[in-house]
C-alpha cells in the first residue's frame, strides 16, 4: 500500500512538474499553460489579461499551436496584435466568456484602434462576448476586431478571417469613440492598388448590438466574404462593402435598422442596414448577393434603406441579386426604399417580401454628378415574382433617372411602378395603392397586357 501511494505522488509530482514546464517553455506567465495541443488562459488576478493573451498568441505563431482557449468567464484586455496566426481564439461560449475592452486602452490618433488585430494568417474568433464602451486613450475611431495585411511588409496580403458565434456589444450614442465590431481592410500605411488585402471573411451566427458599425469589408481580388446567420439591432450601419473587388454573400440575417435616434443620421449613420459603396479609389468589379434576410425598419427617422447602394467618382461593374428576403416599413419611413441602387447596373431582384410603409421598396436611378455621383445610365435589372401584397408604399417600384431596359414582370401583386423614363419594360402594375390595399380591387389600374 505504501509502495502505491508513493508512485502515485511521484506521479502527481511529475504531472504538476510537466505543466510547469510547458507553461515555462511557452514564456509566459503561470495563467497561461499547455494542455495538449491547446494553450490555455486563465483570467489573470490583476484584472488585465492584455499580456497574456498576447503571449498565448505569440506562442502560439512560435510553437505552431493552433488553439488559444480562455476558460475563465471574464477577461479585460487592451490592445492585441498578432502576425501570422494560423488558428482559433474561442471561448466556451457566447454566455460563459465575456471580453471586456478596457477603456481609454487603445491608441485611436494615427489611425483605428484596434483590439484584437490579426495581420495576415488564417485567425478564428469564437465563442464569446466582446464587451466595449470608449476604449480609445485618443482619436476616435476603434474596431473590436480587425482583420488586416501586413503593414511591415504591405505586398503580404493574403489573409483569412473568421468570427464565429460571437456577441459583440457597445453603449451605441452614449460612448465616446465611433467602434466597428468587425472591420477587414489594407493595413494602415498600405495604401497602393497591389498592396489591397486579399483574402476571405466569415462572419457566422453572432450578434451585434450598441456599435457605429457592425461589419465593413473592403477586400479585393476577388475574395470572398460571407455573413451570415447574424442579428444586428441598434447599430449605426450594421454591413459595409467599400470599394471592394469581393464576392459578398449576405444570408439569413435579421437587419433591424433606423432604431436609434440619436445616431448622426448625416453623416450615413442610423439609418441604412446594408451599405455597399464604391469611389474613384475602388477596383473595377464588385458582386453582392443578399438572400433570405430580414429588414425590418424601426422608422427613427423619415429615410430607412434596408440596401443602400452607389457609385461616386468612377463606375464599376457591379453585379447584384437580391432573392428572397423579407422588407418589412415603418408608417414613420416616408422617404427611404428597401432597396435603392444608384448608378449600378445589372441586377436581380426575385422572390422578395415587401410590407408595410416606405417611399418606394425598389428605387433605381442615376445619381446626380453634382452630389459626386458618376450620373451613368441604369440598365440590366429585371424585378420579377415578388410578393407587394402587403405594401403601404406610395410607389412600390421608382424607375427613375437615365434607366432604360428594365424588367418589371407579372404576377406581383400589381406593385405600383412609376416609369419616369417610360424607356422600361413595365409589364404589369397598379396605379392606385388605395385600390390594391383597401378596396380588394386587385385589377384596378392593370397597365399589363
Amino acid at each position: 500500500m505504501l509502495r502505491v501511494g508513493v508512485q502515485h505522488v511521484f506521479a502527481v509530482i511529475a504531472l504538476a512538474s510537466t505543466h510547469f514546464s510547458q507553461a515555462q517553455d511557452l514564456g509566459c506567465s503561470s495563467a497561461v499553460s499547455l494542455d495538449g495541443g491547446t494553450i490555455e488562459v486563465e483570467a489573470d488576478a490583476s484584472g488585465n489579461d492584455t499580456e497574456n493573451i498576447q503571449c498565448a498568441l505569440d506562442a502560439a505563431i512560435d510553437g505552431g499551436y493552433r488553439d488559444v482557449f480562455l476558460t475563465s468567464p471574464d477577461y479585460s484586455i487592451g490592445a492585441i496584435a498578432v502576425t501570422g496566426f494560423i488558428g482559433d481564439l474561442r471561448g466556451r461560449s457566447k454566455a460563459n466568456t465575456t471580453v471586456t475592452i478596457q477603456d481609454s486602452s487603445l491608441s485611436c490618433d494615427e489611425s483605428i484602434g484596434v483590439a484584437l488585430e490579426f495581420r495576415v494568417g488564417t485567425a478564428s474568433v469564437r465563442n464569446m462576448t466582446l464587451s466595449v464602451d470608449s476604449p480609445c486613450s485618443d482619436g476616435s475611431s476603434a474596431s473590436v476586431i480587425a482583420y488586416y495585411s501586413n503593414p511591415a511588409q504591405c505586398s503580404k496580403r493574403t489573409t483569412f478571417g473568421n468570427v464565429d458565434r460571437v456577441v459583440i456589444t457597445g453603449t451605441g450614442t452614449s460612448g465616446l469613440n465611433a467602434v466597428t465590431g468587425v472591420l477587414m481592410e489594407a493595413a494602415p500605411g498600405c495604401t497602393a492598388d497591389n498592396e489591397r488585402v486579399l483574402g476571405t471573411l466569415k462572419v457566422n451566427r453572432s450578434d451585434m448590438a450598441g456599435l457605429e458599425y457592425g461589419v465593413i469589408s473592403s477586400v479585393a481580388g476577388g475574395g470572398q466574404v460571407d455573413v451570415n446567420y447574424n442579428n444586428f439591432e441598434k447599430v449605426g450601419l450594421p454591413l459595409t462593402v467599400l470599394n471592394a473587388s469581393q464576392s459578398t454573400t449576405v444570408l439569413s440575417n435579421t437587419f433591424n435598422f433606423n432604431d436609434v435616434p440619436d445616431y448622426r443620421a448625416g453623416a450615413g449613420l442610423g439609418t441604412t442596414a446594408v451599405f455597399i459603396a464604391s469611389t474613384s479609389d475602388s477596383p473595377s468589379t464588385n458582386s453582392t448577393t443578399l438572400k433570405s434576410n430580414k429588414f425590418k425598419d424601426a422608422g427613427a427617422t423619415s429615410a430607412g434603406y434596408g440596401i443602400l447602394t452607389g457609385q461616386l467618382g468612377s463606375s464599376i461593374a457591379h453585379t447584384m441579386l437580391v432573392s428572397a428576403n423579407t422588407f418589412t416599413g415603418n408608417a414613420g419611413s416616408t422617404k427611404g426604399a428597401g432597396l435603392a441602387a444608384i448608378d449600378t447596373n445589372d441586377g436581380l431582384v426575385s422572390g422578395n417580401r415587401f410590407s408595410g410603409k416606405a417611399g418606394a421598396w425598389i428605387d433605381l436611378r442615376s445619381g446626380s454628378s453634382a452630389d459626386g455621383y458618376v450620373g451613368g445610365s441604369v440598365s440590366g435589372w429585371a424585378i420579377v415574382a415578388n410578393d407587394f401584397a402587403g405594401s403601404q408604399a406610395t410607389t412600390d417600384v421608382l424607375l427613375g433617372t437615365r434607366t432604360s431596359g428594365i424588367i418589371v414582370g407579372k404576377d406581383q401583386d400589381l406593385p405600383i411602378v412609376e416609369d419616369q423614363t417610360g424607356n422600361n419594360d413595365v409589364l404589369q402594375s397598379s396605379s392606385s395603392s388605395r385600390a390594391r390595399n383597401w378596396g380588394n380591387a386587385r385589377g384596378a389600374g392593370d397597365e399589363g397586357a
